[in-house]
């Protein structure tokens, strides 16, 4: 069965990919996301794709799914009830959290964010296990039971556990979750020390809450999807993307649900930077705007972009993920006017139901695609290859309505919107970038999704960048990079000691617990011995400092000159970020990290053939754009037109299934050998 679906479901599309290299079958397709049941929505993609490449069920040998679903119950704040035990005098951790307050200390309208569990939620047990991972307060077990007693009396389904110095030593979580198991079985338990081993108490407690939370949510959807996918015959383990670029099993999804974090981005991120670098681009800003937000990334030359102190809605998650900003600009924003009398664009979406004005399913507020339908970016007969009806006239109608409650004629106000949403992207791109002291000039910019061509070459003219490459079916980007994700599990150890006061043979053994752990995970994702790779890190810092640099740990590993080499890493890494080194300090090992991989699939892309002429454009469409003083008539080619070498010079568009190139005056693109459109001025 050499057949592969990935699918990503998005707040407004569902993107579905086919891939089969023996029989040499690349098919994409969107299907309008079903909001009150995912599963709906995937089961039509899969079914309309399968019928379009004429094969049954049981041809499908790999499943891959990715989902913001984890995120949308967090930043929803949807109606779960959770609770939280801990060690006794530690009740009130998530509500003190950190020291510092947000980033303006003089906004004195700033409030705390609520705890992601009620004060009344959070119970403490009888033990205590000191800093060594030595117990000092053997657990008490009835304190244990009467936790869960009255957690459950106040409805409570869903229990994180997070103890005291855990990380060290899990014997007293084991045993809550042992009589969890024996007298409380109705109860969903989330113990820390095996969501993530890790100290830094405030951030593992959020992490395993969090868990905790989308756990029966998350548990049930993929249920349900796994039951029907079963039930039309597709064979096999169905995969989940997670946060860190790789992927589980459904089984180990509806263990750690919060590794499901930015899943559907994350695909993104994984099949553009892959795409890029076959193309030549090792330095990439990686832009995907779909029908609700747009992520945007940065990856530098060997550079995994994989953070571990990334948040979710507000809350810190202490697990490894592709470090990505998200913004309420996409396709679905809507367009309003405060009570100032200003025109804003986000990051309220129209979602898929009812959608922009122009899909006609009853909305009455403009949209960015509105605005790009009316100033002629998107075609009304071709939109997603004309599998969706539009209508013009309502787009016209919100447009002039809302020019005129701020003094803009139709086209002033459609060109507003995009330049305000373009606005918020380019602040959003510096984010990653200028403000972290990288200069975009230096970087490509990677535009997809399905409205990111209509806004990639603008956002580069903004920011100086020199090249843009548009992947080939941009609007599936992330569904094809599911497909190119290897099986990832990641391991941490907490040491907290300096550098040179360990012996190697403390290091090996612990790295050796840590390469059996991430090995036995593996191998329950099918991943056998044999197809298993492991990459060390360590994260370190000097002495007394509160923060720490993650650092590649060679094959030379512990010994004393692999010590050497550690150290001489970090000092020059720490020069590189913060400009100084501190030369009398002792460094300290923070944590032992190791990431392990099954075998890569390799790009899911087919190689094209030469195009046998030039680009021949298949009309024109009156279009209007900031660069030129008045409506002119544009070229429009289609991507199925188009081969490899193909060059088409702007002002011009190119209509994919699935998405809309916008070539502006002054820029060029050409197609590769995998139809990647490269841009450039």
């Amino acid at each position: 069965m050499t057949t592969k679906i990935g699918i990503d479901t998005g707040g407004t599309h569902t993107d579905v990919v086919l891939v089969d290299r023996e029989r040499e079958i690349f098919h994409t397709l969107k299907v309008p996301t079903t909001p009150n049941n995912l599963s709906d929505g995937i089961l039509n993609g899969v079914e309309k794709i399968l019928a379009r490449a004429g094969l049954p069920f049981e041809e499908v040998g790999h499943f891959v799914y990715g989902t913001t679903y984890v995120t949308n119950i967090i930043v929803e704040q949807k109606n779960v009830d959770v609770g939280l035990i801990t060690t006794q005098g530690f009740r009130d951790i998530l509500a003190i959290g950190r020291a510092t307050r947000k980033e303006n200390i003089y906004d004195i309208n700033w409030r705390p964010q609520d705890p992601i569990v009620p004060r009344r939620h959070r119970l403490t047990i009888r033990e205590r296990i000191n800093a060594r991972g030595e117990v000092e307060v053997p657990i008490d077990d009835d304190s244990v039971r009467n936790a869960f007693s009255n957690l459950m009396g106040a409805g409570i389904r869903s229990v994180a556990v997070c103890l005291l110095h855990s990380y060290l030593n899990p014997v007293h979580e084991q045993r809550v979750m042992q009589l969890a198991d024996q007298e409380f079985p109705d109860l969903s338990v989330s113990i820390s020390s095996e969501i993530v081993r890790e100290f830094r108490e405030y951030e593992r407690s959020s992490t395993t809450a969090i868990n905790a939370y989308v756990m029966r949510s998350m548990r049930d959807h993929l249920d349900d999807l796994a039951g029907a996918l079963a039930r039309r015959g597709i064979p096999g383990q169905p995969y989940i993307m997670r946060g860190n670029g790789g992927i589980m099993s459904f089984n180990r999804g509806k263990e750690v649900p919060v590794a499901i974090t930015h899943s559907g981005p994350v695909a993104g991120i994984v099949g553009a930077r892959l795409l890029a670098s076959r193309a030549g681009f090792d330095n990439i800003v990686t832009f995907d705007m779909g029908g609700t937000s747009s992520d945007i990334a940065l990856l530098a030359a060997g550079d995994s972009g994989v953070t571990t102190r990334s948040k979710l809605a507000g809350y810190p998650v202490l697990l490894p993920v592709i470090d990505l900003v998200t913004i309420g600009a996409g396709g679905g924003s809507i367009a309003q006017v405060d009570t100032g009398g200003r025109l804003l664009v986000g990051p309220r979406s129209a979602s898929s139901v009812p959608g922009p004005m122009c899909y006609d399913q009853g909305g009455t507020e403009v949209t960015i695609t509105d605005a790009n339908l009316y100033t002629g970016r998107l075609n009304a007969d071709y939109f997603l290859a004309g599998a969706r009806k539009i209508n013009v006239d309502r787009s016209v109608q919100g447009l002039s309505d809302i020019g005129g409650q701020v003094g803009l004629t139709t086209t002033e106000a459609a060109l507003g919107i995009i330049d305000i949403a373009e606005s918020h992207m380019t602040n959003a791109i510096k984010l990653v970038s200028v403000q972290r002291g990288l200069d975009p000039r230096d970087f490509t910019l990677v535009a997809f999704g399905g409205a990111g061509p209509l806004h990639g070459a603008a956002l580069a003219d903004a920011l100086g960048m020199r090249s843009v490459l548009i992947p080939p079916a941009p609007g599936n980007v992330s569904a094809s990079g599911l497909l190119c994700a290897e099986v990832r599990q990641d391991a941490v150890r907490t040491v907290v000691r300096p550098l040179r006061s360990l012996s190697a043979e403390f290091l090996r053994e612990t790295v050796a617990d840590l390469l059996t752990e991430v090995s036995k995970k593996l191998r329950g994702d099918g991943v056998t011995e044999d197809e298993q790779e492991a990459v060390l890190s360590a994260d370190m810092r000097y002495l007394g400092q509160s923060h720490d640099i993650s650092i590649p740990v060679g094959a030379d590993g512990f010994d004393e000159a692999g010590v050497d080499v550690l150290v001489k890493r970090f000092i020059e890494q720490h020069q590189q970020l913060f400009g100084y080194t501190i030369a009398d300090r002792e460094v300290e090992l923070v944590n032992l990290r190791v990431s392990a991989f099954g075998s890569s699939p390799g790009l899911p892309w087919p190689e094209h053939t030469a195009a046998t002429s030039p680009a021949t454009p298949a009309g024109t469409r009156l279009v209007t754009h900031r660069s030129v003083n008045k409506p002119a008539e544009w070229p429009i080619y289609r991507f199925e037109t188009l081969g490899v070498g193909s060059a088409i010079s702007g002002p011009a568009i190119v209509e994919y299934p699935g998405s809309t190139l916008v070539v502006p005056p002054g820029w060029e693109a050409r197609y590769d050998v995998l139809m990647n459109a490269v841009l450039t001025k």
